[in-house]
């Protein structure tokens, strides 16, 4: 507790809880999609849903043997998928890649890649509607 006390003490001191930088286009992508979703892939059904964790702060992604989470890193984006083959490419998403209709993810890194096997190389997600998303 008392370690608590004195690093909230430095921040506070040293203007670290300043107002929060808000990203609107990460705020439009908890808006449209927290919540449960049902996705189709090669015919089969799959659940997933999306809930704000970090107090708000990140967007965590729950489908069928992976997870993604979602942040905003100044006016960009950021998406970092953890794998049922247990490795993690990281996406990015600049400003100029982000409207209210899409958001187009491109590769950045990947952690725990064994080379020669294949990953995911990018991601855009299209709103069509409120209640239909497209994610290619």
């Amino acid at each position: 507790m008392r370690i608590l006390v004195i690093l909230a003490t430095f921040f506070a001191v040293n203007g670290q809880g300043g107002p929060p930088i808000v990203n609107s286009a990460f705020e439009n992508l908890k808006d449209r999609l927290i919540g449960s979703w049902i996705f189709v892939e090669d015919e089969q059904s799959y659940e997933a849903t999306f809930e704000a964790v970090s107090h708000g702060k990140a967007l965590l992604e729950r489908n069928s043997g992976f997870i993604a989470v979602y942040h905003s890193d100044g006016d960009s984006l950021v998406m970092t998928l953890y794998t049922r083959d247990g490795n993690q490419p990281r996406f990015r998403a600049p400003a100029d890649e982000q409207s209210a209709s899409s958001i187009k993810f491109a590769f950045l890194d990947i952690t725990n890649w064994e080379p020669g096997s294949e990953h995911i190389n990018g991601l855009e997600i299209v709103f069509k509607d409120r209640d239909h998303i497209v994610a290619q």
